[in-house]
Parts: structure tokens; C-alpha cells; sequence
């Protein structure tokens, strides 16, 4: 089991090296060669390296291939056009800074989980058995270029960012409540486990710690996440409001695809879902309904 997981985690950093590696080549040539905004450009190349990783799914036969992608895409965009642009500004560190713990957090709680190629999302193994032949047309654009687009568009603010900078104490700020977010999603992440671990049945719903006063603790600092990310910027400078339109397809997309589904699956097969669902707040951490009807 030990020789599979290495062996799948270094044919995914084989890939993950070449798709960055396409992705920035890219963009340098459509710099050189085209008038293109950096927009566009980093959008061009980012589909690429999607392009790559997908290609490498085929190959190895799993979609799950793509799954670390989302997690390091802004980390990798903001630090290569800070290098472009040399914008190593205290206020772009403190950012850079937090993004990293960000991608290494969730890298790093996909490779714990992860044992082997044959490693299949129950997500992603769903859609399998519902679109049997146009599977991979939902592989390509469900499962890997949609997740590119919506990080993509997260990230735009930080395309702008990289350009200039932010008032040191919004840097501060905003990379506090970025902290913040982060470990709600760990805390969550990590109760979340112990009790899959204890658990006496698949079917047990967990009412433990965050768990009890938010159905799903985990989005909410994802969600909050980018929005600290977005914001400064529109503190900064209001006329670039729509750059804030990136976290809020990530709200949309939590709020209509990734929770009902899950929730769907859940009621599937936890009988008592239905009545947490009633008792908990799906994603603010609220007081527990039944504390406040008693």
C-alpha cells in the first residue's frame, strides 16, 4: 500500500511540475507575443495546465488527479506575478504568506487521505455511474475546468494585487481573519475525522464540537477564505468591486451544487440526518435549535 501511495504522489507531482511548468511558458509567450491583459492571459494558461492535469488523468485512469489543482492554482498565479511584476511589498508577503498555509494545509489533508491511483471522490464516482458515456466530457468540464474557472475568478483580485500595494494594515487585517478561516476549516476537518474514526456505524451523524452548530464548518471557511482575499482590494479601490464577483460564485457554488448534494447523499444513508438538518445551521455557527427551544 505504502509503495502505491508513493507511487501515485510522484506521478502527481510529475504532472503538477509539467502543468505548471506549460502554464507559465504560456504566459510568457502570449506576453511577448499578444497585447492581452494579464487577465486573460493568466486565464489562457491556467485552462492549459488544466488541460495537462486532465490529460494525465486519462492516462492514469482517475479523476481524482486533478484534486490537489484548485488548492496550490492561486498560490502558484500570485508568486509567479509577483516575480514578474517584483512586487514583494510587506503587504504582498503578509498575502503570499497565508496563501501558502492555505494550499499546504489542503494539500497536505488530501495526501493523508490519499493511498493509491485507484483513490475515486465518492463525488466523482457517482457522476461516473449516472452519465456512463458522457462521463468524460463531465470530467473535463464538471470535475476539472469549472473548479479552474471558479478559483480562477477567486484569484483575479490577486492578480491586481500583485501590481500594487495595499495599505499595510488591510494586509494585517484581512490576513488575520484569512487565519481565522483557515482553522475553522482545520478544527472542523479534524473533528470531523476523529469521528469518522469512532464512529460506531456509517450511518452516525456527528453532533461533536463545530459540527453542532454548523452542518457544514468547513465551507464556511472556505467561503470566508476568499472573501477576506477580495475585499482589501475593494477597500483599496471601489472601482474594482467586481472583482469580488469570484467569492460570490463560490458562495452560489457551495450554496446550490456542493451542499445539496453532499446533503442528498447523506440522507441516502444517515437516517437522522433529516432531523440534524432541522436542529443545525447549515453553514453560520449558531446556537443548536433545540438549546434555544429549551
Amino acid at each position: 500500500m505504502k509503495n502505491k501511495k508513493s507511487f501515485g504522489l510522484i506521478m502527481m507531482g510529475i504532472t503538477y511540475i509539467l502543468a505548471i511548468a506549460f502554464g507559465i511558458s504560456f504566459y510568457l509567450i502570449l506576453d511577448k507575443f499578444t497585447s492581452m491583459s494579464d487577465i486573460f492571459k493568466v486565464l489562457l494558461s491556467d485552462i492549459l495546465s488544466t488541460i495537462i492535469v486532465y490529460i494525465s488523468s486519462l492516462i492514469f485512469k482517475t479523476s481524482s488527479m486533478y484534486d490537489p489543482y484548485w488548492s496550490i492554482q492561486s498560490f502558484v498565479i500570485f508568486l509567479s506575478l509577483l516575480i514578474k511584476y517584483q512586487g514583494f511589498n510587506p503587504s504582498n508577503i503578509i498575502i503570499l504568506f497565508v496563501l501558502g498555509i492555505y494550499s499546504i494545509r489542503l494539500t497536505g489533508n488530501f495526501i493523508i487521505g490519499f493511498d493509491s491511483l485507484s483513490y475515486v471522490d465518492w463525488r466523482y464516482r457517482m457522476l461516473k455511474e449516472r452519465s456512463e458515456k458522457a462521463f468524460q466530457l463531465i470530467n473535463f468540464f464538471g470535475i476539472m475546468m469549472f473548479p479552474t474557472i471558479v478559483v480562477f475568478l477567486m484569484s483575479i483580485p490577486l492578480i491586481y494585487m500583485a501590481k500594487i500595494e495595499i495599505p499595510l494594515y488591510l494586509a494585517i487585517i484581512f490576513a488575520s481573519l484569512m487565519i481565522i478561516a483557515i482553522l475553522l476549516e482545520l478544527i472542523s476537518d479534524t473533528q470531523m475525522k476523529r469521528f469518522i474514526n469512532n464512529r460506531e456505524s456509517k450511518s452516525d451523524v456527528t453532533r461533536s464540537g463545530l459540527w453542532n452548530y454548523s452542518r457544514h464548518p468547513n465551507y464556511l471557511g472556505e467561503i470566508t477564505f476568499w472573501f477576506m482575499i477580495a475585499i482589501p482590494l475593494l477597500i483599496f479601490d471601489i472601482t474594482l468591486w467586481w472583482t469580488i464577483l469570484g467569492a460570490i460564485i463560490n458562495l452560489l457554488m457551495f450554496l446550490f451544487i456542493s451542499i445539496p448534494m453532499e446533503e442528498k447523499h447523506f440522507k441516502e444513508y444517515k437516517p437522522d440526518y433529516q432531523n440534524y438538518k432541522k436542529e443545525v445551521s447549515m453553514l453560520l455557527i449558531l446556537p443548536h435549535k433545540k438549546h434555544k427551544e429549551e
